[in-house]
């Protein structure tokens, strides 16, 4: 039997979109989720949220984790086209962020279209704003620190590599099971 995915889609998926559009323009800090569909696993209803928000039948998705259940769900409630190539995707769910492909996997735009680049949902154990690393950048007042729970060092040094190619690059959400944190390509990691 198909789960449901938004009760009211119009309205929720708006809610959410103000959401995501509030953690791009404050990023690195954590912010709740509004509306939390039903989701097939591996998907976290964050990251569904996200998926029934952003995409569509004009987008094409990466999932690394292809279960069948969750590809028909998104195919029936968002009409979204699945590629098996990580370079052809519009946006890409990561839900094992430990065996993930490298970062330079995804498209990161060019420089006459650098918004034809990849957005990246990466589902992860958890944020803390006590310790962590420090970002910088458009949106945050001095620095703001965040750690995220799940990503291992060679993340952090793969991302570190792709801001140096600005405006190129990769926008990144990542969710927990009720919360997002933005990290626009512009937002400079500065370590521990």
């Amino acid at each position: 039997m198909m789960l449901a995915a938004f009760a009211d889609p119009v309205f929720d998926s708006q809610r959410t979109f103000r959401e995501l559009l509030q953690a791009m323009a404050r990023p690195a800090a954590p912010r709740r989720l509004p509306v939390l569909p039903p989701s097939p696993a591996p998907i976290t209803p964050a990251a569904m949220a996200i998926l029934l928000t952003l995409c569509d039948a004009t987008t094409t998705v990466w999932l690394q984790q292809p279960e069948q259940e969750a590809v028909r769900h998104l195919r029936f409630h968002a009409g979204l086209k699945l590629t098996e190539k990580p370079q052809d995707a519009d946006f890409a769910l990561i839900t094992e962020p430990a065996s993930m492909p490298p970062l330079e996997s995804f498209s990161r735009g060019d420089l006459r279209y650098p918004d034809r680049s990849a957005s990246l949902i990466v589902q992860v154990d958890g944020f803390r704003t006590d310790s962590g690393a420090r970002f910088a950048g458009p949106g945050i007042r001095d620095t703001q620190t965040l750690a995220i729970d799940g990503l291992a060092e060679p993340f952090w040094q793969q991302r570190a590599a792709l801001s140096t190619q600005l405006p190129l690059g990769i926008d990144l959400y990542f969710v927990t099971a009720q919360q997002v944190v933005a990290l626009p390509r512009t937002t400079r990691w500065l370590e521990s």
